[in-house]
Parts: C-alpha cells; structure tokens; sequence
C-alpha cells in the first residue's frame, strides 16, 4: 500500500491561518481591554478604598497591613492583604488574604468575613448600652491583678454606656491616654436578624490608619475626634451599589454609624496591663477582656 506523502505546503497554509486567527483574537481581545478601561477602571482602585478597608473594619483579630492588585483584567480583578494574628506576642507569622471581583461584578473574600478566636469572641461581646455590672468589673480587675503587670496585652474595655467624641477625649485627659494605631474604637456591636437578607452584622472597628497611605499625625487625647472624622469621610466615598456582603456589612448601615458617631468600646493593641487595670477605675468602664497577653522581651522595661 502507498503511503502518500502529506502536502507540506497545505500544513503550513493552515499552520499560518492558525497563528493568524491567534494573534487576530488576541490583538482584539487588548483593544477590548483598551477601550473596556476608557470606561470602566480594570485595576479597579475601589477595591483597595472601599473593600480593603471593610476587610479591616471587620476583621480586627488580624493586623492588615496595605494590599496590593495585581493590575486588573477582563476576567476580575484581585486585591492581596497581607496581615498577621493580632496577639500581643511580637513573633506572628504573616500570611497573604485575597479579595477577588469577578467579571459579573461579584466580591468573594472567604477568609475575611469576620473575626475569629478569642478576640472575635470579645468584639462579638460587645453590647449596645449593657450598663453598669460591678462584679463583672471586679471580676475583670481581679483577672487583671493577679498577672504580671509589665505584660503586654490585646484587650477589649467595653463601656457601660455609648459614648460621643468628646466623652472619649475627656476619658482620655482624666487617663492621659492617647489615641494611635495601638487603639480602635467600635462605633457598632455585631448583630443578628434572620429575617433580614443579611442575617450577620459584623461590628464595625475603626482605625484612622485603615485608610491612610502612611502613618498619619496622631491628635493625642483629642484623637477620637480625628478618627470620627477620617471614619465619615471614608463613608462618603461609598455607592449603595457597593456589594458588602462578604464583610458583614452595607453601605448604609456603616453611614448611619458614622453620622451616629458614638463609641462601644475599645480594642487596644498592646497594651500594659498596668495601664489598662487604672480604666476600670472609671465608672463608665464596664468590663475589660483579655484576649492575649505576652511579656515583650523586645523592648527594655
């Protein structure tokens, strides 16, 4: 039987119209892009304004540092936070959170949709106006007292009542504190209501260096106000049609809270247990709650 031999030229022909049609389709497929983006901004900034900030509003058992995009495209767009456990040991591993947009639109942040471990647990806590409960103060004070008092902690001071901005500047004169990246202040506790079409609010935690490029000029005592006020400013910049969902959250539940403007309690990052036991003696103090403590052998005492 003879065994023809293939018609080379007929190969390359179509070998040719292959390449052809490739390239053809793929200088479409970057005009599209081109002009898709005269529209419609492929890296897509709101991710890292609106979405990378509701990551960190509620999820402040992690440290989220600025993320990062990794240019945007036809087919979505991913924004990639990097953050470590927010535990008062110094030595946390860091690891990569992503944040995705699909081509329909559609947000997906499936490590990022809400505190976890024992800090979860005491932001969830957190109660509207519980009032005053003196055995649970003192319960706190005792817990407080019987460790040593050069350790470093994360904890969640829980006031007896919500309290506005100047309430919060005048705790912190009477205290001399100041605020800074090492305070957050809950403007909101979680909630949950099954027949809303979001059953889970997460509480919202706010920190003004959330939505700064650099560490921003910190007001001391008077901290609370330019936390309030950075915190409105960032609700300004949102759309009703900015899916929030995936965080617990809506766009016109975080703006009420910030028109509300008032405080629930505070997460303090770090701090002495020295200087966290002298806030139980404020009356408007309820509670505080340890989340983690460590001796910081970092730093000289």
């Amino acid at each position: 039987m003879n065994v023809r031999e293939p018609d080379w030229a007929y190969v390359a022909r179509s070998l040719l119209r292959v390449l052809i049609v490739s390239m053809a389709l793929f200088v479409a497929l970057y005009a599209a892009e081109g002009a898709l983006a005269t529209f419609v901004d492929l890296d897509d900034k709101r991710l890292a304004q609106v979405y990378g900030t509701a990551a960190r509003i509620t999820n402040p058992d992690k440290r989220l540092s600025t993320g990062y995009s990794d240019g945007g495209g036809l087919l979505g767009t991913t924004y990639t936070l990097t953050g470590e456990p927010r535990r008062a040991d110094h030595d946390q591993p860091w690891r990569e959170y992503e944040i995705t947009k699909d081509l329909f639109g559609v947000i997906r942040a499936p490590s990022l949709s809400g505190p976890s471990g024992r800090l979860g647990d005491a932001i969830t806590a957190v109660d509207a106006n519980p009032g005053e409960d003196k055995t649970l103060t003192e319960a706190s004070r005792k817990a407080i007292d019987a460790l040593p008092q050069t350790l470093e902690a994360v904890a969640v001071v829980e006031f007896t009542h919500a309290m506005t901005t100047e309430q919060l500047v005048a705790f912190n004169r009477k205290h001399r504190l100041c605020g800074g990246k090492d305070v957050s202040y809950v403007y909101a506790p979680s909630s949950y209501d099954d027949s809303d079409p979001i059953p889970l609010t997460n509480a919202i935690v706010w920190n003004r260096g959330m939505t700064a490029e650099s560490d921003p000029t910190y007001q001391c005592e008077t901290e609370p106000e330019a936390a309030l006020a950075e915190f409105r400013r960032w609700t300004r910049t949102l759309h009703e049609t900015d899916d929030l969902s995936q965080f617990g959250l809506t766009p016109n539940q975080l703006t009420e809270t910030a028109k509300e403007g008032t405080v629930h309690a505070l997460l303090l990052d770090r701090w002495k247990l020295s200087a966290l036991s002298k806030l139980l003696d404020n009356p408007q103090t309820r509670t505080i709650t340890l989340t983690d403590a460590a001796f910081n052998l970092g730093t000289p005492e």
